[in-house]
């Protein structure tokens, strides 16, 4: 895409007015929880100046799930994204990347997977904590009175992997709590820090998850102090909307550019190939 034309474009507002409108975590219909057609999904951001988007559909490496990596189509997922590059020239840039269920031990099968594919960025997440779903687990760890360590522990190998160029939505155990206010922050602020320090040490991107505003958390995934702490250590940060359905594309954009600088940001990611861009806040 002419970055010349992006550049040039957006509204007066805030970080927006740079042109720099972005959006790396959108899931489409090639993702077997999402029902949001590529199309929709470009429409969508055009419509909302958001400039640069990235599909990151899911790829899980557990065979029980819908996700599983023998399911994935990244042919089909290259062929559309070609199609849409043509379709959409000058108005917006379309990056092909993923999101990873990243599960302890099985590094060289992520790894191999990985390779076999151009992925402009690999965003890994926790979505499982052994082989039950996170969204399950932590329901059954609150109403049994447990921590949520082992989510934590899992978020550190994933960041100490080197698998991965963003990392995604730390913390958003909050979301499936019953009762997310009540989320006991000063319990995981060791293990946090010891996250933010090697993602920042790493040149790991840490994403700036805006669905937590459209959810019972009522704020992101991570939260202002987290974002003040990366910040302070120098770290990189990007946004994703983690939308699955056309209207949450681009969702809070310009509320995480606002926190982002009140955090102490002035730059924010993009990754084509693999390479972080910094771009002006």
């Amino acid at each position: 895409m002419n970055q010349k034309a992006i550049s040039n474009s957006g509204s007066p507002d805030g970080c927006e007015a740079t042109g720099w409108g972005i959006d790396l975590h959108i899931h489409t219909s090639f993702s077997p929880d999402a029902h949001l057609p590529p199309e929709f999904a470009c429409r969508a951001a055009e419509a909302r100046d958001i400039k640069i988007i990235g599909f990151a559909d899911h790829a899980e490496f557990l065979k029980k799930d819908e996700a599983c990596i023998d399911l994935y189509e990244g042919a089909r997922i290259q062929a559309e994204i070609s199609k849409l590059h043509k379709m959409h020239e000058n108005k917006l840039e379309i990056l092909f990347g993923v999101e990873i269920g990243y599960i302890p031990g099985k590094e060289n099968q992520i790894k191999e997977f990985l390779d076999s594919h151009p992925f402009d960025y690999v965003i890994g997440s926790v979505h499982y904590v052994g082989e039950v779903l996170v969204s399950r687990w932590t329901r059954q760890q609150e109403l049994a009175g447990k921590s949520f360590m082992p989510y934590f522990e899992a978020l550190l190998a994933a960041t100490e992997s080197g698998l991965f160029q963003i990392l995604g939505h730390l913390d958003y155990v909050r979301k499936y709590m019953f009762s997310p206010q009540r989320y006991a922050r000063d319990e995981y602020e060791g293990i946090i820090d010891k996250i933010l320090d090697v993602a920042s040490k790493s040149g790991l991107v840490l994403e700036i998850n805006t669905s937590g505003w459209r959810q019972a958390t009522e704020e992101p995934y991570p939260g202002e102090k987290i974002l003040k702490k990366f910040a302070e250590m120098g770290g990189k940060v990007t946004v994703g909307s983690d939308a699955h359905k056309y209207h949450e594309v681009g969702y809070g954009y310009k509320r995480a550019c606002k926190l982002l600088r009140r955090a102490g940001f002035s730059q924010i990611e993009v990754l084509r190939k693999g390479q972080p861009q910094s771009l002006p806040l």
